[in-house]
């Protein structure tokens, strides 16, 4: 599984982001995924399976529905709880 984290500039709330996709992944029990850190402007020639991105990016995501939601990129058990609801709305758990 491949998942993407996206900000606005691939930098600083991307990298945060990243780090609490990584504990909550771990704390669901997925081992074996690959967790990136990128800027909306880069993400489109990389593959994935899940976008993880902040709320405030809901517009330019629009329409998408390998897109996950999370409204404080540096608590894990928001960004744990809203990865499970994707995961298990898609059969991923």
């Amino acid at each position: 599984m491949k998942i993407i984290c996206v900000c606005g500039m691939g930098l600083g709330s991307s990298l945060i982001l990243k780090m609490s996709v990584e504990t909550a992944l771990k704390q669901i029990g997925i081992k074996d995924a690959d967790v990136e850190h990128v800027s909306a402007g880069t993400m489109e020639g990389l593959g994935h399976d899940i976008i993880v991105t902040a709320e405030d990016f809901r517009n330019e995501f629009s329409g998408r529905d390998d897109v996950v939601f999370v409204k404080n990129v540096v608590k894990a058990d928001e960004v744990k709880a809203a990865l499970e609801e994707y995961m298990e709305a898609k059969g991923l758990l």
